[in-house]
Formats: structure tokens, sequence, C-alpha cells
């Protein structure tokens, strides 16, 4: 899945099947293409290319909330053939086509408590994984009545074979947290209470010899740490046989319970490494991100052969890490999975290398989901990344996502359940919204970007833009004003415009403009009419002056321009009239002629100005609109990408 997207069918189910979206129900699960959905009182298929209903089967006892606060592990996987669905002590192999019930699981008796239920679930190379659970009274009584009951730990984990029904093997250990338990690369790691002193000490005096040597607030922090040091014991076993490759004892101080929605210790599994993290369950906490109360949240990265440490940082995260192919997202940021490198680009505007980033403007509830090539989230709407093309963040109005995850990029499409159930907010499409790949060419996003925005090398601004997006050539054009409501999260770009009497911000349609610009159509869809001056800041206050190429993308009344002039306006540019060079792509639509014209030598010490002046009734000028302005100093372009 990458590129744009187009909706491919809606519908249902609808909210009135579906749990209420704070109660955080299991996910749906997608495969061979059929789609899976737990609803309120039964599991249901459908065709995931076209909605076609399928089957609906009762499971009453298998629904699960609080899965996204990590109160409960989910109970519903599939593979080509399966749909499994863990409930009470047994999980139910269903047939994916019909949801006939092929063969009934039951956990491994151990104590023979009948208290105890299937609680983790995974299917991997024909294996069927699961954990008993111990349920107590009050808890279940809980539950019985819809609500969240607790049901974090485990002390046995099992395997069967998932073609013969037979138990392959069982491990019992004292409390292993749910949300830790990965499946990976022939392994099962989890983390399990059964730490030592002697391991918590071995530890402890491991810490006080590696801050010996560091001084000031490193040194503070670390002492901070120190006493209250959180060490567990994370455990490998060949998921073959179920035997221990090794045990480890771990520090993870600080991976968790870090500030506002702290969240449980998560472990993930993947390519020889194991990932431990905090599991932030909310995501509406941008203000205390930007305030600096998550700049201890901590990875901690194990080699998954032998349980050593490989990395480990802080890495001032905001919400529940993923992994993505050989990367950590961990928002706003992205690490290398094996160093802990910052995965860095070119910012656009200096050209420096600095760390990749991604917001989520507006309400931004839920976690994050991937595929290897886009991101999907909540942000106000339903949004999405597409990191191949890296242009923002990118939203589809009208629809949101739930408050855990509910959208499934698989069968080459993006489906997304309707898991709005309970909202009050005013969304049109509260239903099941199923996505295809499809160039598009409405493709406006919110780029955001870290580190100092001047001395500016190259600047393509888009006036009046919905957004930012890349042309057809990979240049950057970045949208003004700006298009995050949420100040220092996007982008800045502290540009001033002055109007004339009357003056504004115009969009059009760009399909309907009828100005054939090569690559860029949609430039002149939109701009500043009006406009009495434009400063735009290149550098910093005292910098040497730079040549810089100036072109301005223009659009005024077809009968004002002449061969070699305006006929009611002159452009001034810092402060004086100029010969400009070549006059490009001049064309009428409308009434309106495009034209860009370009100022090939303009010195800059500070700021850019533009100033347009009436040679008679200032009316005049409000025909004319500025829509692009492109700044480059006579150096290789820094914001564009290579296709």
């Amino acid at each position: 899945m990458r590129g744009g997207l187009s909706v491919l069918w809606y519908g249902d189910p609808g909210p009135g099947l579906m749990v209420n979206r704070h109660e955080g129900a299991v996910s749906p699960v997608s495969i061979n293409g059929r789609l899976f959905i737990q609803g309120v009182t039964g599991l249901m298929a459908y065709d995931a290319y076209n909605g076609l209903f399928l089957w609906q089967r009762k499971n009453p006892g298998a629904l699960r909330t609080g899965v996204y606060r990590n109160y409960e592990p989910g109970n519903l996987i599939a593979n080509e053939q399966s749909v499994f669905n863990g409930i009470g002590k047994e999980c139910l192999q269903l047939d994916a086509a019909t949801g006939d019930v092929v063969r009934t699981f039951v956990i491994p008796q151990g104590d023979g408590d009948p208290r105890r239920q299937w609680g983790y679930l995974a299917c991997l190379d024909g294996r069927l994984y699961g954990t008993s659970t111990l349920r107590n009274p009050i808890a279940e009584e809980q539950h019985d009545r819809g609500l969240i009951y607790d049901s974090k730990a485990t002390d046995m984990i099992f395997a069967y074979d998932v073609d013969s029904g037979d138990l392959l093997w069982t491990y019992r250990g004292k409390s292993i947290a749910h949300a830790t338990v990965a499946v990976s690369d022939g392994r099962v790691c989890f983390i399990d209470s059964s730490i030592t002193s002697e391991q918590r000490d071995e530890m402890l005096r491991q810490d006080k010899s590696a801050i010996a040597n560091l001084t000031g607030e490193a040194r503070q922090v670390a002492e901070e740490r120190l006493k209250g040091l959180d060490v567990r014991l994370v455990v490998a076993l060949d998921a073959n046989t179920g035997d221990e490759l090794w045990a480890c004892p771990v520090d993870v101080t600080d991976c968790s319970g870090i500030g506002i929605g702290g969240g449980q210790l998560t472990l993930m599994s993947h390519n020889g490494y194991i990932v431990l993290c905090g599991a932030n369950a909310n995501g509406h906490y941008w203000e205390q991100f930007l305030a600096g109360e998550f700049k201890r949240r901590r990875l901690v990265v194990l080699s998954a052969d032998s349980g050593e440490t490989v990395w480990s940082k802080d890495a001032n995260y905001r919400h529940r890490p993923i992994i993505r192919g050989d990367q950590i997202i961990a928002e706003p940021w992205a690490f290398d999975l094996g160093t802990g490198a910052p995965v860095r680009r070119t910012h656009p505007l200096t050209g420096e290398e600095t760390p990749w980033m991604f917001i989520r403007p507006g309400h931004h509830c839920g976690a994050v989901s991937a595929c290897q090539h886009m991101l999907f989230f909540r942000s106000g709407f339903t949004a999405y990344y597409d990191l191949e093309e890296d242009s923002g963040t990118r939203h589809f109005g009208g629809h949101r996502l739930g408050c855990w995850i509910n959208t499934i990029p698989a069968n080459g499409l993006v489906m997304i359940p309707e898991a709005s159930a309970g909202c009050a907010c005013l969304f049109s499409l509260t239903s099941t919204v199923v996505f295809e790949p499809k160039a598009d060419h409405r493709v406006w996003g919110v780029y955001a970007a870290e580190g100092p925005t001047m001395p500016v090398k190259h600047l393509a601004m888009n006036l009046g833009g919905p957004g930012d997006r890349r042309d057809d050539d990979g240049l950057l054009w970045l949208s003004f004003p700006r298009p995050s409501s949420r100040p220092g999260l996007d982008l800045p770009l502290n540009v001033e415009l002055e109007y004339w009497p009357g003056g504004r911000i115009v969009q059009r349609n760009a399909d309907s403009t009828g100005y054939a610009c090569p690559g860029v159509p949609w430039v002149f869809a939109s701009g500043a009419q009006g406009v009495k001056r434009c400063t735009v800041p290149l550098a910093e206050t005292g910098a040497a002056a730079t040549s810089y190429k100036l072109n301005l993308w223009l659009l005024c009344a077809d009968d004002s321009v002449t061969s070699t002039e305006f006929r009611d306006f002159q452009i001034q540019v810092q402060g004086e009239s100029r010969p400009h060079g070549s006059r490009r792509m001049t064309q009428a639509s409308m009434g309106l002629r495009a034209a860009v014209i370009e100022y090939p030598d303009v010195p800059v010490t500070t700021n850019l100005v533009v100033e347009l002046i009436p040679k008679g009734n200032a009316n005049d000028v409000n025909t004319v609109t500025i829509c692009g302005l492109v700044a480059a100093q006579n150096s290789p372009v820094v914001n564009k990408l290579e296709r």
C-alpha cells in the first residue's frame, strides 16, 4: 500500500452494531480478502473488496474491552483459512469462509482452577499460542456488567499445533504481563516479574558504575533513576518446544510511567531485536509533549539472540511506538531499530540534516497503525502519512477513527471498520470505509520539520494553498498561511502579508482553473489577492547579503498584461522597481492571465520584500493575485524529493 487513497466502498457495519469507542474493544483483523469485526453481540465477516456481508456468529462472552489501556489482551486473530476467537477457557477455530467451528482448543488445566480463561492469543507458523489467566470473582462480576476487568498478567504460556490440535508445550512463570508477550523469529519473548534480589543488586551495581563519569544534569537524572530503579526479567522461549533460551534482567526505568498518560510497559520483537517501551494509551497530550514532560521516556532495545542490551536512550516520544521495517516510529520521531540513531532527512528550507518527524494536527486520540509505506492515525479526522512522498499528514474529512486501532492495511486496501460508536462529535460518515490505492491529485498535507528555518536556501511557497504538497518533480511547496492549527508542531513560515483595502486569501478548485502549468496546475488555484507588501524572512539579522533568484507566480486581469509590462500596477522588489527576466507560462482562462515572472539576481540580507504598487486606483491591485513565490540561492535545490 502506497501513494494516494480513494474510497472503494463504504457501508456496514455501522455504529449500531459496534462497541462504544471509549471501551477500547479488540481490533478488527483481515486476511485473504476477508474482514473480521467483533461487534457488541457477535463476530462479523465481510468481503474486503466490496463490503458483501458473509456471515455472523453470536459469541457471548467473547467481547473484550480495555485493550487499548492494556487491561486485556486481544482475543481475535486470523490466518489464511481460519479465524481464532478466545472465549472463556476456550479458543474457537472458525472456518474463515463460513464461520463454522473447525476445532475447539482448551487451555491446559494447570492447577485446575475453574476461574482460568484464555488470555493472550497469537498464531504463527502453524502454532497457536495462548496464555492462561486467573480471573478474580470481583473482576468477573464487573465484566458481566459490561465493565473493564483486569487481566494484565498470566502465569502460563502454551502452544498448540493448529493442524493436529495437539498441545505442544506449556511454560509456567510467575506474573507475565500480557502487553509484553511477543512471538517473532522462532521465539516467544515476554517480561516476568520473577526477578531475584541478587539480579536486582547486580543491575544496581552496573548502573552505579555507569554513572561514575557523568556530570551535571546527566548525572542528576541517572541518580534519580537509581533511586527508582525498575528491573524486569526478560525471557525468550523456543517457539517450537517452549524451552527457555535465555533470561536476562533488564533496567527498564522510565520506559513507562513518565508524564501524564504514562502507560504500561510493553514489548515488541522483530528482525532479531526486542524493543521495550511505554504503551501510552492516551494520545491527547501534545501540549505536555511540547512542554518537555516526556523527555525521559526511554526506549530499550535488546538482542533477541542473547538478551543483551543493544542500545537505550531517552527518546522523548508522545505515544505508543510501533516497528516499521528497520525503524521504530516513536511519535513524532523515528529511530533506527538496530542502532537507535534518529532517522534524518534534509530540511526543506535550510538544506541541513534534521530529525524526521510527523505531526497530528487537530484532535488526535488513538494509536498509530502502519504498513511499510504509510502510517494511519486520527488527526482531527481520519488521516494518513505517505512515507515515500514525505509531504506531510493528509486528511480524509467527515470521518473519524476509533480510540484504539481500527485501521487495517491489508489485501492491498486500507480497511477502517466503524469505531466511532458513542461519539458526540459531528462526523457525517459513521460507517465502515475502505480505501484503494489511487493516484490522488488533491494530496494536501501538513508538513513538519525540526530545527532552525534560516538561512533559507530554497523556498517554494503556495499562498492560500489548502496544505503542503510536492509537484511532479518532487519539489515541496509549503502553503501560507500554514495549515496546522497547533503552533509549534508544523514547519513555521513567519511571512507577513499586508493588503490593500479589500485584499484577501482566495481559493479555487484546481480542476476548473484551466491553467495547464506542467506539474503544478494547482499553484494558480489559490493565492493572496490585493497584496500591498509581502515580507519573507530568509536570513537572521546581520547576515551577509546573499543573491537569490525570485520567481513570482501571478494571476491578473487578462487585459492588464502587455507584452512587456503590467498596465495597472508595478512590482517592487527590495524597495525598487527592477527589470525582470523571462515571463513564462503566460496564458488566459476565465478572464485571468497566469504568468511566472523571474528576477534572477535579488540581494537579500534579512528579509525579501515584494510590493505591488498601483499606477492609478488602488482597487486595480485587487485584481492581482500572488499565487506562488519561489526564492532560491544559487545552489542546488534542497527541498526536492528524488523520484
